[in-house]
This record gives structure tokens, C-alpha cells and sequence, in this order.
């Protein structure tokens, strides 16, 4: 081990590198420094410190996660002495302190909690992801569009419980990826994370040294946190035990892997070699077979899908087990849960429009697929125009395979016959282009809902660069 690597396991999931940034350690000490910079800020602000003590505490701050953040064993001591402790706050304003003298050192994380700097701290980097997934989605959503565009008349099969259903459209199947992103980014949540309780909820020990000054500095700290137009809102409640709203960030995130786990599992079945609808433009090659061109993106958007729902478990239970005014065991074991589905879901949303933007659509090998499954594609259609008039025995009979399904109507129709049947045109009965109903009609309303109205940004704060 050197200094220049730390303890990661990226190298077990890879793909993950991608969202590794949104939260990883650096991630976290920076948002701990921001949330007591922050109350540093704002207590000056009410007048409760000098600007020298404000100052020199600041600096502090800055000066111990640049020192944190510039080797990989001063993370690594962080992690060791955050054990004592059960959480990282508590040495984190230890190694702050060493540096302050005795008003800054007072004045640092004064009335706090660990629980309000770490909620807080964790608040902030679900409001930067959030605001990164919330951008991803809009442009995953135009890009299909924008394929379901460029395919409206192209005829596909559907396919239901994995065999061949009906004739459909790609355009209508690439719309439909389009609605699930583009209703995954309108259920994007508020993330009002700003989290003051102090020890047991009840900011008794800010009250007690803010006095009159309390209302000023808390609707401070949470501009300082939210930015200017948060003076306009109430001053948030303590949540300590309130784990809902992490439930809630949760199911988004969860949401963003599901999303494109969902469509993955879609294009990895279009480009398998036997049906060859589909194919990536950039794809990974095997260790021992040169021929292979494996559809990597897509095999990891499939395997996050498959990741997320222990974290999301993790998450349910910690908030059913909060209990008191801070749970035992249930606030920590939070923690790496979200931040798992923090780092799936930025990733997944990279490599879901990395795969978009290369997803290359077959036209001719759609249609060899429709013909290879027809004429049985078409009981539908003969039960619903003539069940009145043929048994199943002669529908049947109809959509055997390496018939003639047309002379076959004719023939069972002419043993039935009623009036008009003169009038019947046959040729085009098993054209797939004549048996897609709404599917048109279906598609546009899905492209006019997502073009509609712009949905409304959360107002989240932008993803801070590294300190």
C-alpha cells in the first residue's frame, strides 16, 4: 500500500468508476467541511463570533480537508478513527480543532450533533446527485425520442413471456423506453436535507447560545447550504428519527438503476446473434473467443439492476428500525446503503446513454423475424374478425407453419359463407403493416407528453468540484 492508492474495490464492479466521484470519501469530507463551514458562516453572520474567529475557523476547515484529501493514508487514518466514534464527524472535528485556537475552536460545530452534520453532509451529495441524474434522464429521454422518431413505421415483433405475440413497431418500443425515463425524472424528489436538531432533536444548546439570534442563524445555515432563495422558505424541522424522506431519495435512485436495467435487458435480447435486431456501437471482446463483440454496457446496466434492490432492502429496514431520538444501529447502517444507490444510479445513467447513442436498429432483420413467426401472429386478428364463423380447429389450421394462410382462409371461409364476403380482400389479411392498431396513435401521445411542458428542475445545488 502507498500513499498514492487507497483502500477501493472498483476493480469488482466495473462500470462503477463512473459514479464513484458523486461519493466516494473525497466526496464525503468535502460535504463535511461544507456543512460546519457553513454553521461557521452563518453563526457570524447572526453576530454570534467574530469575523476573526469566523476567519480563522473557516481556514481551518479548509486547511484539514485539504490535508485529508491530498493523501490516501490521512483518509485511511479518518476511516480508522471513525470506529471509536461509529461515524466520521467526530475526528474530522478533532484533526479541525488541532489547528484553532480557543474562540474558532469554540465556535466550530457549536449547538451541533454529529447526526446534523453527517445528514447534512449526506443531503448535500444526494441534492448534487439528484440534480446530475435529473440532467442525465432528460437527455436519455431526447435521445430516444429521438430513435422512436426515426423508426415509427419500422415493424418489429412483440414479444410476450418471451415468444412471439404481434406485430409492432420499434418506433412505439423505443417510445415506450422514452415514457419510463421520462416519468423516472418527474418523480426526481425534493431534497430538503438541511438537518439542525442538535443532540436529541430539540436545539436546546442553540437555543441556549443563539438566544433571540436562533431563527437568524438557522434560516442562515440553511442559506448557506440551500443558496439565496432558501431565506424565503420555513426553517426545516429536525428529522433525526423522520427516515422517510431518505426512503424517498432512495426509491429515486433505485429507480434511475431500474430504469436502465429494464431497457438493457431489451437490447441485450435485439443483439443476440440468433435475432440480431439490434447491435451497440461500442462493445466489449472476450479474453478467449476474438470473435465475440459482447454488448458490455448493457450487461452492466443488467447487473446494477440486480445490485440495487439489497441496498434499496437495506433502506426500508433502517427506516422501520428508527427508534428514539437516534437509532442504534439503523442511522449507520444508512449510510453505505445510499451511497451504493447514490453511485449505481450515476453510473447506470452514463452507461444507459452511452448504449442509446450507439444503439444501431436492424430494419430487414425486425421484419425476418415477423415473417419466421407468422402466420401464427395473426390468431388474434382471425379470432376477432371470423371466431364468429371458424373454430379454433380451422384457425388453427390456418396459421400452420410453411402454409398458405390466404388460400387457407379462403378455403374455411367458403365453407361459411355469408353475405358481403365477395367484397373481402384477403391479400393484405396477414401483412403485419395492417394489423399494428393504434400503435401510431400510441406513440405520438407518449412523444407529445414528454415534449410537453418542461417538468421543473429541483431546485438542488449544482455538483461542487473537488477541493
Amino acid at each position: 500500500m502507498t500513499d498514492s492508492v487507497a483502500h477501493t474495490r472498483l476493480l469488482f464492479a466495473p462500470g462503477d468508476l463512473r459514479g464513484a466521484e458523486a461519493i466516494d470519501d473525497v466526496a464525503l469530507v468535502s460535504a463535511l467541511g461544507d456543512v460546519e463551514s457553513a454553521w461557521i458562516n452563518a453563526q457570524a453572520h447572526a453576530g454570534l463570533i467574530s469575523a476573526d474567529a469566523r476567519a480563522e475557523a473557516v481556514a481551518g476547515i479548509e486547511a484539514t480537508t485539504r490535508s485529508l484529501l491530498s493523501e490516501a493514508s490521512a483518509l485511511e487514518a479518518l476511516a480508522a478513527d471513525s470506529e471509536s466514534g461509529g461515524n466520521p464527524v467526530i475526528p474530522f472535528l478533532k484533526a479541525v480543532r488541532s489547528q484553532l485556537g480557543q474562540d474558532a475552536s469554540r465556535a466550530l460545530h457549536k449547538g451541533l450533533t454529529s447526526q446534523d452534520v453527517m445528514d447534512s453532509a449526506l443531503g448535500l451529495l444526494m441534492a448534487r446527485v439528484a440534480r446530475q441524474t435529473h440532467a442525465r434522464l432528460d437527455v436519455i429521454a431526447e435521445a430516444l425520442v429521438g430513435l422512436s422518431d426515426a423508426h415509427a413505421s419500422t415493424v418489429c415483433l412483440a414479444r410476450t413471456l418471451t415468444q412471439p405475440a404481434l406485430p409492432t413497431t420499434f418506433g412505439l418500443k423505443a417510445a415506450a423506453w422514452a415514457s419510463e425515463v421520462q416519468e423516472v425524472q418527474s418523480l426526481t424528489p425534493r431534497i430538503d436535507y438541511v438537518q439542525v436538531g442538535g443532540a436529541a432533536g430539540t436545539r436546546a444548546a442553540i437555543r441556549e447560545f443563539a438566544g433571540t439570534q436562533t431563527e437568524a442563524l438557522l434560516r442562515e445555515f440553511h442559506v448557506q447550504l440551500r443558496g439565496p432563495d432558501a431565506a424565503l422558505t420555513s426553517i426545516p424541522v429536525p428529522w433525526h428519527t423522520d427516515r422517510v424522506r431518505v426512503l424517498n431519495w432512495a426509491s429515486h435512485l433505485t429507480q434511475c438503476v431500474t430504469v436502465g436495467a429494464s431497457i438493457a435487458r431489451d437490447v441485450l435480447i435485439g443483439t443476440r446473434p440468433e435475432v440480431g435486431e439490434l447491435s451497440l456501437a461500442s462493445t466489449g471482446g472476450s479474453s478467449a473467443m476474438p470473435q465475440k463483440l459482447n454488448p458490455t454496457s448493457a450487461v452492466l446496466l443488467h447487473r446494477n439492476g440486480m445490485r440495487a434492490p439489497g441496498a434499496m432492502a437495506t433502506l426500508t429496514s433502517t427506516a422501520a428500525e428508527a427508534i428514539e431520538e437516534r437509532s442504534d444501529g439503523a442511522w449507520h447502517a444508512e449510510w453505505p446503503a445510499l451511497s451504493e444507490l447514490m453511485s449505481l444510479a450515476v453510473s447506470s445513467l452514463i452507461m444507459l446513454q452511452t448504449m442509446v447513442e450507439g444503439l444501431s436498429v436492424n430494419p430487414d432483420a425486425m421484419l425476418k423475424n415477423v415473417d419466421t413467426a407468422s402466420p401464427g401472429i395473426y390468431a388474434e386478428r382471425l379470432n376477432i374478425a371470423f371466431g364468429d364463423r371458424l373454430s379454433k380447429t380451422e384457425i388453427q389450421n390456418i396459421i400452420a407453419p410453411d402454409g398458405d394462410p390466404v388460400a387457407a382462409l379462403s378455403a374455411a371461409l367458403a365453407q361459411h359463407p355469408v353475405a358481403g364476403d365477395d367484397a373481402l380482400d384477403l391479400a393484405d389479411f396477414f401483412s403485419p403493416e395492417n394489423y399494428l392498431g393504434d400503435a401510431e396513435d400510441i406513440r405520438q401521445t407518449i412523444i407529445a407528453t414528454i415534449n410537453g411542458p418542461e417538468p421543473v428542475s429541483p431546485g438542488l445545488l449544482p455538483f461542487a468540484s473537488r477541493k
